[in-house]
């Protein structure tokens, strides 16, 4: 399968304070809060657990800004590849993607898949893609529980991308 994306500066928005509208994409493996992650930045119940397809939902702030949030199916769960559904999302990302937040959960280890998906980030939009990414940790409450710190979780299995 071969993708021809323009160069990444077309695909990823820079942040600018001028421009009132962000793009947030969420990724992730199924199970790890995408969905909860993008309820919470848009403080509205907006997506359902579970989607099986990339959606795109929005809320204005206070000041007039609009966020839009695209949720995406967990990774790996589909017939459709990875790539496949990155470049669905760039199609609701029509302005451009300000930021891809990748979604992790404290309650399992980091697997070959979840290191999969930073490559071919890479490898889609280049090295640079690090500098648009926000890495999402999710269940820290059982971090509490087992008395360990977000650092003790990382430990020796963090993926090459993430020690950046």
């Amino acid at each position: 399968m071969e993708f021809h994306l323009q160069s990444e500066s077309d695909i990823m928005e820079p942040i600018s304070l001028l421009n009132k509208e962000k793009t947030l994409v969420l990724i992730g493996r199924a199970g790890n809060g995408k969905s909860s992650t993008g309820n919470n930045i848009l403080r509205k119940k907006a997506f359902k657990s579970r989607t099986c397809m990339c959606e795109l939902q929005k809320t204005v702030t206070k000041d007039g800004s609009t966020i839009n949030v695209i949720d995406t199916p967990g990774l790996f769960d589909g017939s459709d590849s990875i790539e496949k559904e990155i470049i669905k999302c760039i199609d609701l990302a029509k302005d451009g993607i300000h930021a891809i937040l990748v979604v992790f959960s404290v309650r399992t280890r980091f697997s070959e898949e979840e290191q999969v998906i930073l490559s071919i980030l890479q490898t889609l939009f280049g090295h640079k893609i690090v500098d648009y990414m926000i890495i999402v940790f999710t269940g820290g409450d059982e971090l509490e529980y087992n008395k360990e710190t977000l650092d003790d979780y990382i430990g020796q299995e963090c993926p090459q991308p993430l020690k950046v």
